[in-house]
């Protein structure tokens, strides 16, 4: 664990949002149910979607951009619907306002990386008290491929200007690992940093 997570070195810390910062109060089933209906009737097909990402590539693929905003504006709205119900993950909270304390050089980076829309990301941030401490996001609209595809990761590198090495990022599935390693960048669930801020919480009380 310890090894894990040395930051000295670390020059940016990527966090997904749902499930990594914050638990959003969003029916993702419901979500990509409309989604799937909305394709079928507008394309005449029966295609049933397995995710939310898997028809909006379909879209992409007919090369409907009209579409592909207007679905992009009802995730929006979907996601914002119940935004101040989201509930926050502690420990991912406190290390992010506390980056002292694990030994996180001075002036490193922090960024979300995120399936949500961009307008919730921030919106997450802000309610959490959380937006003044993120230097860069990269949420669903700013990609054209998304998880397990690495350019989310790979734009925030660029952004950067940083090593693969010099990054570590944050998320709460499995996909989340998946695009780390198709990066080249380190990549962990959350719930092992939860249990090392736990441990680091018990040690200062």
């Amino acid at each position: 664990m310890e090894k894990k997570f040395r930051f000295e070195k670390r020059k940016a810390i990527i966090f997904d949002l749902d499930g990594t910062i914050v638990k959003l109060n969003v029916n993702w089933r419901e979500l990509k149910n409309i989604l799937s209906q909305r394709f079928n009737d507008l394309y005449g097909n029966h295609h049933e979607f397995h995710s939310i990402t898997e028809c909006l590539m379909k879209v992409l693929e007919k090369e409907d951009k009209k579409e592909f905003a207007n679905l992009l504006d009802i995730i929006e709205q979907f996601e914002l619907k119940n935004i101040a119900k989201g509930a926050y993950l502690e420990e991912t909270l406190f290390f992010i306002k506390n980056l002292d304390i694990f030994n996180v050089q001075e002036g490193t980076k922090l960024a979300v990386f995120s399936l949500n829309m961009r307008k919730t990301i921030i919106e997450s941030l802000k309610n959490a008290d959380l937006y003044e401490k993120i230097d860069y996001i990269v949420g669903r609209e700013d990609l054209r491929c998304w998880k397990p595809n690495p350019d989310g990761l790979l734009k925030i590198q660029e952004y950067f200007n940083l090593k693969r090495e010099d990054l570590i990022y944050f998320g709460d599935l499995q996909k989340d690992l998946d695009t780390g390693k198709n990066a080249g960048i380190d990549a962990f669930f959350i719930d092992e940093l939860i249990c090392l801020v736990k441990e680091k919480r018990n040690l200062i009380k």
